[in-house]
């Protein structure tokens, strides 16, 4: 079990943690607190949000702990740098405390309003609630990308997670174990929270424009994390290619043998008039082939990068600071050390790993059967 758990007990309220991760929001600070206080002033549940400062560089960490006063338990986690957002939210998930955690984006086009309604479904029994859009603000280009984005991901991944969805969701506690126990540095947390089964209901609402500034996510941040949802969930693209190879073998061969006959056929004095040009049918069949090999490797190359980057190991994020309103929990005592004889690299050149002659001399004197003389002295 995380170790960051707590418990439920009948004599307190049930815990609820908020992960909302920020990069640059700092104009935006006010207003999302104000309508967050407004969701759960009236709520039963004990509350703990934690923020997740992405490497801004407007002043927005320095600026997180007069905002956050007004509620009871909150932390601030600073990571090193700009790690992306769904390292983000791994790092807020791995400080929530809660019995049910909420992933909430800091720009308020997901609205803290509907949080009311993802805990009525927890409590009725619900393990995960996403919030799935019947409509979005976004117009042009980037709207059309979302769009395409959502239908072919649910095509592509056998609907593991609702059309039109995303991070904003609940998930309750047993998931959230889930969620940690996964060490996927390719991270999609939006498919992986639904992956995992257990009761499951959707919440819907319209999405909104940014409430202030800019989107922080350029097209090519969209476009990898796109591929990371793509690519971790679905080996569809490689089974493509082998049903192109399939295609283009049986196109090969056919076309191979309808020019054996007709060279059979012409030998006899049939169809004299058919000429194959040999220039244009090499060039068409080694360039056509030639980019089919670049698409097959790259799409191949998606998921050995992957790997690659899965075997390495490095850290999701790097915290630089973590500061709480909660007081840091009790040490616990030092554990007695060992009396255990240590041999020091000094008389030990080996640096412990063996004992020394005259340790190997009294072993194995005190190895001689009872009664024995006593071993002489050299």
């Amino acid at each position: 079990m995380n170790p960051m758990t707590i418990q439920p007990s009948a004599d307190r309220p049930k815990r609820v943690s908020l992960v909302i991760p920020m990069l640059n929001e700092r104009a935006g600070l006010r207003a999302l607190f104000d309508r967050l206080a407004a969701a759960i002033q009236c709520r039963p549940e004990e509350w703990e949000v934690i923020i997740v400062d992405d490497g801004s560089t407007d002043g927005t960490r320095a600026a997180l702990p007069a905002e956050l006063a007004r509620f009871p338990h909150w932390r601030i986690v600073g990571l090193s740098r700009n790690f992306g957002q769904q390292p983000a939210y791994r790092a807020g998930l791995e400080q929530a405390r809660g019995d049910a955690v909420i992933f909430l984006d800091a720009d308020l086009q997901d609205p803290p309003e509907l949080i009311p309604q993802l805990l009525d479904q927890w409590h009725a029994g619900f393990k995960v609630v996403t919030g799935c859009r019947i409509s979005r603000e976004e117009r042009g280009l980037r709207r059309w990308l979302f769009d395409g984005f959502h239908q072919l991901f649910h095509r592509m991944t056998d609907r593991v997670m609702p059309l039109n969805s995303g991070m904003f969701s609940l998930v309750d506690r047993v998931v959230a174990d889930h969620l940690l126990a996964a060490r996927e540095t390719n991270l999609f947390l939006p498919a992986l929270k639904s992956w995992y089964g257990y009761p499951q209901t959707k919440v819907t609402y319209a999405r909104r424009e940014r409430a202030v500034g800019e989107p922080k996510q350029s097209f090519v941040k969209l476009f990898r994390y796109a591929l990371d949802g793509l690519f971790s969930f679905s080996d569809l693209p490689l089974q493509w290619i082998a049903v192109l190879g399939a295609v283009i073998c049986a196109a090969s061969l056919g076309y191979a043998g309808f020019l054996i006959v007709e060279k059979i056929l012409q030998a006899f004095g049939y169809f004299p008039q058919l000429r194959v040009l040999g220039f244009t049918t090499l060039a068409v069949a080694v360039f056509g082939f030639g980019g089919l090999n670049l698409l097959a490797l790259g799409i191949v190359g998606q998921y050995i990068a992957r790997i690659y980057r899965e075997i390495k190991g490095r850290p999701l994020y790097v915290v630089e600071e973590n500061v709480s309103s909660d007081p840091p929990p009790a040490t616990r005592p030092a554990r007695p050390r060992s009396r255990r004889k240590m041999l020091t690299p000094a008389a030990d050149p080996a640096g412990g790993l063996f004992p020394s002659p005259a340790e190997s001399a009294t072993s194995a004197t005190d190895k001689r059967p009872p009664g024995a003389p006593p071993a002489p002295e050299v």
